[in-house]
């Protein structure tokens, strides 16, 4: 995109540089020079900083602080991935405090929120300064004020304090084990106190109970009160799928009675979107004045909540409502703009913030039971420490930095990049996972070997396949390059065809004494194979699919390739949609598949929610913005026993000493401190 459509010929000599290294987008460049005649403003500079406060968005920033420029200027990863090859390298102001100074000083620049003025300044502690455009402001102010007045309120529904700890800790401490009854009785009493503000904060790592609490915690309200609305959601379809799973487990629980186990399992669930009554021109049918229909709102994977949506969910909290988030902040934060959770865990991490009652911090983690080292390394980075991130890089690496370090060495496979004279071995030592035992590949080998076509139509060995796909995953750091998703998948993929396709061979050579011919190939259809794994990108209510659905290409009805995903209980299709419904398995024809890629590789970001017994992450062989302590933490945490990662330790340890630091000023607006405690140091520990 140009700057030749300008009509102010200082702004382009000013901006161009940055449109051309992909700092600046011209869109937005374009947007402020409609408004130089408006607003009175030429001054090159100020326009600059209006600029980039629109252009910060799109990488997931409030606003701009122009006095940390200089440390935001070197995180910015280009929004065009094609800028480059600039020959008048950007040239950010010298003296960034007169900067700051001439920009609060513009017409365009508000200090107090005046509407009249596109854009606002929110002070920040020691005399800085966040420029954003007027919405966000609008946005982040209406919810910090929403979350203060539901920490502040007693919901309508809420029992006595004595009487929930007591239901609580029975059902919590029920079948404990003695090393963990400590740490729940702690959280009942906990949830006793944070569950009677209309805000409930309960935070925790990857298998620390966040769900397992919640479900405990609606079912002591339930057995108190049936008539309870209560309502499940999550920002994407799938996670709202496991939330709905989660409840269903409940009967297995020490809950309540029969009664709250059949409660909890009727649970509507849907992603947030769906919730709120999400229109295609953004507005919403569930607001402050058409509240939620709901007395309890849960809302999971929090972390991955941006900011505009957050603020339409607590507004669409009805009168004596309670409002209950899930979630991880220590994950990579939203896609789009804010970092809501963070904000608010940082916040609520100060024992003299209205939002601390409302705070249940759980960190004992189960799920990595019988994967010690995986936690040890999870947690290191989780603390943040310089020596906790220099024991994670020695535990990733084989080298055990205490004797009493976690010794399970087949939990964590390091593969150096170094060691491989071509690329080729990465990728079959990538792939291997999927083809050994226990993988799907080898259960669909083998089935295909003693079986052929037939047996994949066969309930039970869909049911075994569908098991074995959430085995083993391959996560990367970009989308594209050869080790980005799109490398990974072709390349992996093809090691993947070759086992399937002798297997087939293999098959049809039992059958025939002629040897087997080009038509003997893996059969493909509609640009799928059989055996390739497919992930679902959007939506598609007609066939009950949700984005982040992940399913496998087998042989259908009719000698034709169809995809089978994993469903928990068989039943009719509620959107009346022509799928085959199996125990355990809904087959959906490729034509009527929504869109979708391949799923043998799949971004740190599309795993967030997601859980493999086995996690391969590849690491960037170059400079990376993305590549961080997050992203890092995110991958690992994925992995619920054992992980193999690709990379050098050069980029490891780089990424380590990343941290992804967003522009917001939420926290700030909810109370929170400089210095003040993070929220990781404070709370309780639990589940």
């Amino acid at each position: 995109m140009t700057t030749r459509y300008l009509r102010h010929q200082r702004l382009v000599d000013h901006v161009e540089p940055f449109v051309a290294a992909g700092l600046l987008d011209a869109a937005d460049v374009l947007i402020i020079d409609a408004a130089v005649r408006r607003f009175n403003a030429s001054d090159p500079d100020v326009l600059l900083a209006a600029a980039l406060a629109l252009s910060v968005q799109r990488r997931g920033h409030v606003g701009v602080d122009l006095l940390a420029v200089g440390e935001l200027a070197g995180n910015l990863e280009p929004l065009d991935e094609r800028a480059g090859g600039v020959a008048s390298p950007p040239v950010w102001p010298a003296d960034l405090a007169s900067w700051q100074r001439k920009v609060l000083a513009s017409s365009l620049v508000s200090l107090d929120g005046d509407r009249k003025r596109p854009f606002v300044a929110q002070v920040l502690p020691e005399g800085r300064h966040l420029l954003m455009t007027q919405r966000l402001w609008d946005v982040q102010q209406r919810l910090a004020n929403r979350l203060l007045q539901l920490a502040g309120a007693i919901a309508a529904h809420a029992p006595d304090q004595d009487r929930l700890h007591e239901a609580l800790s029975r059902s919590l401490l029920a079948g404990a084990k003695p090393e963990h009854r400590e740490a729940k009785e702690q959280v009942a009493r906990d949830l006793a106190v944070a569950a009677r503000s209309r805000l409930t904060l309960v935070l925790g790592g990857p298998g620390t109970g966040k769900t397992f609490s919640i479900r405990h915690l609606l079912a002591a309200l339930l057995a108190d009160r049936p008539q309870l609305r209560v309502v499940l959601a999550a920002p994407t379809g799938k996670a709202a799928v496991r939330m709905t799973e989660a409840m269903h487990e409940a009967g297995r629980g020490a809950l309540a009675n029969d009664k709250c186990s059949e409660l909890l399992a009727q649970l509507p669930s849907s992603t947030v979107h769906k919730l709120l009554g999400k229109r295609p021109d953004g507005s919403v049918r569930h607001n402050r004045d058409n509240p939620l229909p709901a007395d309890i709102v849960v809302v999971d994977e929090a972390s991955m909540v941006d900011l505009v949506l957050m603020g339409e969910v607590v507004e669409a909290v009805a009168p004596g409502a309670q409002l209950v988030l899930l979630g991880d902040r220590d994950q990579l934060a939203s896609v789009d703009v804010g970092t809501v959770l963070a904000d608010i865990a940082q916040a609520a991490a100060d024992p003299a913030s209205p939002l601390h009652p409302c705070l249940v911090r759980l960190t004992v983690n189960y799920r990595f039971a019988d994967a010690p080292l995986v936690s040890a390394v999870a947690a290191a980075i989780q603390g943040g420490s310089v020596a906790g991130l220099g024991a994670a890089t020695d535990l990733l690496n084989g080298r055990p930095a205490t004797t009493d370090a976690p010794r399970d060495v087949a939990a964590i496979l390091p593969i150096p990049v170094e060691t491989f004279a071509h690329r080729s071995e990465a990728m079959r030592r990538l792939a291997q996972p999927y083809c050994e035992m226990g993988g799907y590949v080898a259960v669909l080998a083998g089935h295909l070997r003693t079986g052929g076509r037939a047996a994949l139509c066969d309930t039970r060995v869909r049911r075994e396949l569908l098991d074995a796909i959430g085995g083993y995953r391959v996560l990367a750091v970009h989308r594209k390059g050869p080790l980005g998703v799109s490398g990974l998948e072709k390349a992996i993929g093809q090691h993947v065809r070759d086992v399937l396709t002798a297997a087939w061979q293999d098959r049809k050579r039992s059958h025939s004494s002629r040897p087997p011919a080009r038509a003997d190939e893996l059969p493909r259809e509609g640009g799928l194979w059989l055996g390739q794994l497919v992930l679902v990108t959007e939506n598609a209510y007609d066939v009950d699919l949700r984005n982040g659905d992940i399913g496998v290409v087998v042989c259908g009805e009719g000698n034709r390739l169809a995809v089978v995903f994993p469903v928990a209980a068989p039943g009719d299709d509620a959107a009346g949609s022509p799928a085959t419904q199996w125990p355990g398995a809904r087959e959906v024809s490729i034509a009527r598949l929504p869109p979708h890629m391949g799923a043998l590789a799949m971004t740190v970001h599309k795993s967030q929610g997601s859980q493999f017994r086995h996690v391969g992450l590849v690491l960037a062989d170059g400079p990376s913005t993305l590549q961080s302590r997050e992203l890092v933490y995110t991958a690992i945490t994925r992995a619920q026993r054992q992980l193999t990662w690709v990379g050098s330790e050069r980029a490891l340890s780089t990424a380590l000493q990343r941290t992804v630091t967003r522009a917001s000023g939420l926290a700030t607006l909810l109370g929170a401190r400089v210095g003040g405690p993070a929220a990781g140091q404070e709370g309780q520990s639990g589940p």
